[in-house]
């Protein structure tokens, strides 16, 4: 990582001033980006969405566009790759050289790296919506239809922003003050469904006029379809149910099934799967590639916990994940360790590899899940969604699944390729064939198991899906040098539960933070405290 760990990249935009600034200061100014339009240009049709659009989309998931400098790749490696990532053991650092070790591998947070993530995940997102929202939503003929995307669009990134911190800034947000409150996590979820429903209402009606497109050439994902807009926002709206079914599965059912039901559906063709690769004439780059590349910063290698499973498994999708058939790998946590880890496995990722939201096995693994609580998923049952969320993701990065399904050997203990005191025994004994006479429990690990495969390398979701269900069981990071009372983990419970807030918010929204902090977090702003829908008892 090439990066000044105390600077706050560029001037924060309108947003920021909403949430995170309490002196006077002049809007014109606050705005002004080099990436985006002067006055004049405004003038022109289709500039503003054509300017907004994409800033808003490559914030999601922090991805640059091929002109872009180093900051996006920064913004994945701090806020994704050396959390995340690290957390539920997709990648580890080849050397851990950061602070000597004390970051956020090792449960330690420091205020730079923090500040930034915040950036990254709240500014960043909410200052290019509120510039679409202006543009579209304003005037006697509000474009109703693009307003919608960049509604699916927020909601794709703040959910994720949420997850990771727990109350956000939300409701109030783009309303003219210069300090927001934050609202509790529950709350931003209901309006999550509640927009997300209202978006697919308003692309639904315009779909059923003959409308194929939302005429715009700014759309990165998917270029104005309507279709997959659609189908994306009810498939964002299942992810997010199932999310909250521990903490209100009443909430939970009714919008997956609402998901399900709804007659656009949801993503069912690999080809309707959401991604920053090339649109809009437009090209994105992989930001993982820079980050693990050798010629470059060369920060990332193999982590331990994948390969435990798709060695046990002998998973064919090793190959198209990480070069050298996954031979050595990296436990998380590790002090400073100079080059002895230089020849561990290197990520299968080019640069010009695309960066996914979501794709269409993740659909599947939800509707099993969904299915073994007990929801109505469309009719199938949890094994049938459990193997096709399998094959599709075969298919997603071109492997033969060929007897994969009936697999019955369990993960492989982890050998350390340099150091023996680091080796550890095998995390779980589940297997991939499934088996109906199990009780529910071993079957959502079994499914959870397969949606973490399936998700590489999005360590976000990953985590997320960790924390929520304790599977898949992970090899714990070797040293834990918290500063924020994360107890270390045993693989299955424990460990980060959300990133405290960042000394900005203290010193320039300190009022509404605190009472947020009081209100929704017991008080206590730590890392080893619970998100309100980590509600499963991990036993």
């Amino acid at each position: 990582m090439k990066i000044q760990i105390k600077k706050i990249v560029g001037v924060l935009l309108a947003c920021a001033g909403l949430m995170t600034s309490t002196s006077c200061v002049d809007f014109e100014e606050i705005n002004k980006n080099p990436y985006l339009p002067d006055k004049d240009m405004e003038q022109k049709d289709g500039v503003l969405n054509g300017a907004y659009m994409p800033n808003l989309e490559k914030h999601i998931i922090p991805v640059p566009l091929k002109t872009d400098n180093t900051d996006l790749t920064n913004a994945y490696q701090i806020s994704i790759n050396l959390c995340g990532d690290s957390w539920v053991g997709y990648f580890s650092p080849r050397d851990n050289k950061w602070n000597e070790a004390s970051n956020t591998t090792t449960f330690f947070f420091s205020e730079g790296w923090v500040n930034l993530m915040y950036e990254y995940a709240i500014t960043n997102i909410f200052a290019p919506w509120i510039q679409l929202k202006n543009v579209n939503m304003s005037g006697e003929n509000p474009n109703k239809e693009m307003y919608a995307i960049a509604q699916i669009s927020k909601i794709m990134g703040l959910h994720r922003s949420t997850d990771k911190f727990g109350p956000i800034p939300y409701k109030q947000v783009g309303n003219g003050s210069f300090t927001v409150e934050y609202d509790s996590q529950e709350s931003v979820y209901r309006l999550f469904f509640e927009e997300l429903d209202e978006a697919v209402t308003i692309l639904y009606d315009f779909y059923m006029k003959a409308n194929s497109t939302v005429p715009m050439a700014s759309d990165v994902v998917y270029e104005g379809n309507v279709a997959k807009w659609i189908r994306l926002a009810n498939s964002l709206m299942l992810r997010l149910a199932i999310r909250v079914r521990y903490a209100d599965e009443e909430l939970a059912r009714t919008y997956a099934e609402k998901a399900i039901k709804n007659p656009m559906g949801v993503m069912e063709n690999i080809d309707d799967m959401a991604k920053m690769d090339r649109g809009a004439n437009l090209q994105t780059k992989h930001p993982m590639y820079q980050i693990a590349d050798p010629g470059q910063y060369n920060d990332s290698r193999m982590g331990a916990t994948i390969q435990c499973y798709m060695k046990g498994y002998s998973d064919p999708r090793i190959s198209k994940y990480f070069q050298d058939q996954g031979k050595k790998a990296i436990r998380a946590g590790l002090p400073v360790t100079q080059k002895v880890y230089d020849g561990a496995s290197l990520p299968n990722i080019s640069e010009d590899d695309p960066v996914y939201w979501m794709r269409a096995s993740e659909i599947d693994f939800l509707r099993a899940e969904g299915a073994l609580a007990g929801f109505d998923m469309g009719g199938g049952t949890p094994q049938q969604y459990y193997e096709s969320g399998i094959r599709k993701s075969f298919v997603e990065c071109g492997a033969s699944v060929g007897s994969y399904l009936n697999s019955n050997t369990p993960p492989q203990a982890f050998a350390d390729p340099v150091n023996v005191a680091y080796n550890y025994a095998a995390p779980s004994t589940i297997t991939v064939k499934w088996n109906e006479a199990d009780d529910a429990e071993k079957k959502l690990e079994r499914i959870i198991t397969q949606k973490y495969l399936a998700l590489f390398p999005d360590g976000q979701e990953a985590w997320s899906e960790w924390r929520r269900t304790g599977y898949p069981r992970q090899i714990p990071p070797v040293n834990n040098f918290t500063n924020s009372d994360v107890k270390k983990s045993d693989g299955h419970k424990d460990g980060v539960r959300r990133i405290p807030y960042p000394r900005n918010e203290y010193e320039h929204n300190g009022e509404n933070l605190q009472k947020a902090i009081q209100q929704y977090l017991g008080g206590i702003d730590k890392a080893s405290v619970n998100v309100w829908w980590d509600k499963k008892e991990k036993k």
